[in-house]
């Protein structure tokens, strides 16, 4: 059974399941509001992978602070294991325990809601409300032209450099063009002896997200063709990957892609620079502290005006929650500025989605750590980022199709243009077969 008719099946079944939910939730013996016309009754919350301190303090404070606010409601906090919680949701909606808000990512946010698994906020949030937040990661929660999700908190990426190699080749700012990169690694490279450059593949997100960098706006797939085959930006950018791997500029282990192993050849002064989120300089920090006393950060490396990506974690609430109102009033809560900045605070490694809590003092005088410095410089890169590769059903087809083809064109077994056509193709041939036709 393909994919897609698995999907379709489960649809119906889920949807069937759902009508009769919906018909026993009318009787249903949960309370919405109060005599007094207060909302009250209990409000279940899922979160994704945030348990142990300083996680379980937090949302302890969460839990009294609404509860304070609204005496008659009983908060319940649960967290689910990441991995697990798509799948835990859309069973729960065949059940009768279905929990009122719940911690996904954008896909999940897509799936579910694709699925009707999800309540249309579009008419329940307010447009003050909506407009708090940061416009980048709030689109990430609209789905056909519906919200589904509020954002929460944010990674995005800066550029991570050793310091002492960038004063030993006298370069004293980062590039922001193909060109520029090669020529800063180049000059490295000849001072250090050392590649110098990594260029992270990941599961082949990165390099998606980089194409639709250089992209600049041009759409890399149209109604569910891929477009990118004759894009020169990305062209050189595969031809300068590959060049500069072949000169030894890149390391061999780049092949491998990972931000680990990145973040190994980085700690032990074998590369000099690399793109990555802020959580990268935690193990530096610990493990090589006078590389971590070296390094500085800054934008990502492309053009000032291109657009950079920005993983967004968002908050939603099922379709079939017992206490809508209540929902949606936890939902604003948890996601208001005050209650974002101070997750962010003692996460110490994501922002807030909205634009108060990226206003503050912690993020606008960050101090003059390298840790503080590449928080700084993420909470600017905030104001051109978004999610540049939309949820899809074949993302991990895609992903893999564009990091093998990546790794041959790298180590030069495909030349770049034959690189981009044999993607082109996958990706096509990847599309047609889920029937998306989507562009980004």
């Amino acid at each position: 059974m393909s994919r897609l008719l698995a999907k379709l099946l489960f649809n119906s079944i889920l949807l069937l399941s759902l009508i009769s939910l919906a018909a026993c939730g009318e009787n249903s013996d949960e309370t919405n509001t109060s005599d007094s016309g207060e909302i009250s009754g209990k409000v279940t919350m899922w979160t994704a992978s945030l348990s142990g301190e300083p996680f379980d303090s937090y949302f302890s404070d969460i839990e009294k602070g609404f509860e304070k606010k609204y005496s008659d409601v009983d908060v319940i906090i649960e967290d689910i294991p990441q991995e697990q919680m798509e799948q835990k949701v859309l069973t729960s909606l065949t059940g009768s325990e279905v929990p009122d808000l719940v911690n996904l990512n954008p896909l999940y946010v897509a799936n579910i809601a694709g699925q009707g698994g999800l309540l249309d906020l579009t008419d329940l949030i307010d447009e003050k409300t909506k407009d708090s937040f940061v416009e980048g990661p709030f689109k990430a929660g609209i789905n056909d032209d519906s919200l589904y999700a509020l954002p929460w908190y944010l990674t995005t990426t800066v550029t991570w450099y050793n310091n002492e190699h960038f004063e030993q080749a006298g370069i004293e700012e980062l590039p922001t063009t193909l060109d520029g990169i090669y020529e800063t690694a180049k000059k490295i490279s000849d001072k250090t002896g050392k590649a110098s450059y990594y260029p992270v593949i990941n599961d082949g997100n990165v390099i998606m997200q980089k194409m639709v960098s250089l992209a600049n706006g041009d759409p890399i797939v149209k109604d569910g063709k891929a477009v990118f085959e004759d894009n020169q930006a990305i062209l050189k950018y595969f031809e300068t990957m590959q060049k500069m791997y072949e000169e030894g500029l890149i390391p061999q282990e780049a092949a491998e892609g990972s931000i680990q192993s990145g973040q190994e050849l980085y700690m032990g002064g074998n590369i000099s620079f690399l793109e990555g989120g802020v959580t990268f300089l935690g193990p530096v920090e610990s493990g090589a502290p006078n590389i971590y006393k070296t390094s500085k950060s800054g934008p990502p490396l492309v053009s000032e005006d291109a657009p950079i990506n920005v993983d967004v974690m968002n908050f939603a609430i099922p379709s079939k929650t017992k206490n809508q109102e209540a929902a949606v009033e936890l939902l604003k809560y948890i996601t208001n500025a005050e209650n974002q900045l101070e997750f962010a605070k003692i996460a110490g490694t994501v922002l807030p989605s909205t634009k108060d809590s990226l206003d503050d003092s912690y993020f606008k005088e960050a101090g003059d750590s390298p840790k503080a410095q590449g928080m700084m410089q993420a909470s600017k890169a905030l104001e051109r980022a978004e999610v540049l590769i939309p949820p899809t059903e074949n993302s991990a087809d895609v992903r893999e199709a564009t990091k093998n083809i990546f790794v041959q064109n790298l180590q030069g077994e495909l030349s770049s243009e034959e690189a981009l056509s044999q993607l082109a193709e996958e990706w096509t041939k990847s599309f047609e077969e889920t029937g998306e036709d989507v562009t980004f």
